[in-house]
């Protein structure tokens, strides 16, 4: 088909879809979250580069979510080449297994340090389709609002800061959230964007919600502020809403005595989620070294890296050909994907299908190698990203029936008869997966493994999961330290 007439074709197609009536949108409560098809997956069929299918995209997703504000049941305002958001589809979510697991799993990674802790974030979380229309929301990452993203297991939020002049604001500037460019390229792209003062107290709100009282956020603070009189504003913001009902701070900040050289203190990879929340904080958060916020921000440019090509990527043991597996023993690895307009703009060839996008069968090989952190975009919970994320559980488990835990020959926990006799799982020097030498059963497999100097110990992670799963090798399933109650 030549250009004209495959330009011709997406058109009439295009025109036909926007025509056809909203209300056959499926009403009613949505089943368990399933990977879900691309909305402009039949444009990307007609058009060999990613530019014109997401431009159609971005104006049906801007008028979906206006629908959705005036009030119009969200189901009817799902609009052709537009993502389906709705709450029914959220409700199901957090009645499925996926999030049952995905908890389950973040519990688990509570006990390893940030080095190898798990999380799921989002990229420019802020920057949603959901909230009021501005200039760079027109061009959004989100569908969902921060509160949406933080409720369907996202643990690691990003806002990005700007220092702009503004009418009534104290000094004639403020902090704003914003997704533009910096000040070098006079903050392009930033119009009437909120301010920082109203955009943190949603974070905020969600923690001191019931049933969130333990849960620890990754809050990275992206800074395209520059400009020293701005620090002083963003931590006082910081400082006073990042609090409990009873007045304490819910921030982790640096240890004295850790700054470097750089005025900076760098984010401590040996900490633990669980340390966190033993002291009494709830968000760590994180930055480029800036010496104006450093009471309060980790600077982790040092000890993270985010450049990696997901289009490389490969399951484990292969993973990522950018970074050796030194680079994941001393480095937090972010994989961060780009969905917006402008950077199929910046980059024209970018193909329909972009092999950067973080789809579920990456992530799964993500999780399995050791990434510990992700930046989805376009994020919702039927998408199969959160799902493939879930290295743990097998399909309809765990069982009432019983409740000592094995690890199949498929990766996968089950639960199991606890009289068995099977091999045991044992952990030497923190990192050393072995197995006892003689089958015990689950009451034994403690002090079996004691008996070759190792511990008894369940996977904490997909990396863990995985490394284990190698060790064992057999064609029998292997007892995990983990019951169920």
């Amino acid at each position: 088909m030549g250009t004209c007439s495959r330009a011709r074709a997406l058109l009439t197609v295009t025109a036909v879809m926007l025509t056809t009536a909203a209300a056959t949108a499926p009403t009613g409560r949505a089943q368990a979250p399933v990977p879900a098809p691309s909305p402009t997956a039949a444009c990307a069929q007609l058009a060999p580069i990613a530019l014109p299918c997401t431009l159609l995209g971005k104006a049906t997703e801007a008028l979906s979510a206006a629908c959705r504000r005036a009030g119009v049941p969200d189901a009817q305002c799902t609009l052709p080449l537009a993502k389906r958001v709705t709450r029914a589809e959220k409700d199901a979510y957090l009645t499925s297994a996926v999030h049952r697991n995905a908890q389950f799993q973040s519990r688990l990674g509570d006990a390893l340090p940030l080095l190898q802790a798990p999380w799921l974030g989002t990229h420019n979380s802020f920057n949603s389709v959901s909230e009021e229309f501005t200039a760079s929301r027109s061009d959004s990452n989100q569908q969902l609002s921060l509160t949406d993203q933080l409720d369907i297991d996202i643990r690691s939020l990003e806002i990005d800061l700007h220092y702009l002049a503004r009418s009534g604001a104290p000094g004639g500037r403020e902090v704003v959230v914003c997704h533009g460019q910096g000040p070098s390229a006079l903050d392009a792209g930033c119009t009437s964007e909120p301010p920082f003062t109203a955009v943190l107290p949603e974070v905020a709100n969600w923690l001191n919600a019931p049933g969130h009282a333990d849960e620890v956020l990754l809050l990275y603070l992206e800074d395209d502020m520059e400009n020293d009189a701005a620090y002083p504003l963003a931590v006082a913001t910081l400082d006073a809403v990042l609090r409990r009902p009873d007045g304490r701070s819910l921030i982790y900040r640096p240890a004295a005595g850790t700054r470097a050289a750089n005025g900076c203190s760098p984010l401590p990879l040996t900490l633990t989620r669980a340390q966190v929340r033993a002291s009494g904080a709830r968000v760590v958060l994180v930055g480029k070294c800036a010496k104006g916020w450093a009471s309060n921000v980790h600077d982790w440019n040092p000890v993270h890296v985010e450049s990696g090509r997901t289009a490389a990527y490969r399951p484990y043991p292969a993973c990522d050909g950018t970074y050796a597996r030194s680079v994941y023993a001393t480095k937090l690895v972010r994989y961060y994907e780009d969905s917006t307009l402008v950077a199929t703009v910046i980059d024209p060839a970018t193909p329909s299908v972009d092999p950067e996008a973080l789809t579920p069968a990456k992530v799964a090989a993500m999780t399995a190698c050791g990434v510990g952190l992700f930046g989805f975009d376009q994020l919702l919970p039927q998408d199969g990203r959160i799902a493939a994320s879930i290295w743990s559980w097998a399909a309809g488990q765990p069982k009432a029936t019983a409740t000592c835990t094995v690890q199949g020959t498929d990766a996968r926990w089950r639960t199991s008869r606890c009289t068995v006799a099977r091999r045991a799982a044992c952990i030497r020097s923190g990192t050393r997966w072995t197995l006892t030498a003689k089958a015990v059963p689950f009451s034994r497999a403690r002090k079996a493994c004691r008996s070759r100097g190792a511990r008894f110990a369940v996977p904490r992670s997909g990396l863990q999961n995985q490394q284990l799963h190698a060790a064992a090798g057999g064609p029998h399933a292997v007892w995990i330290a983990h019951r169920t109650r």
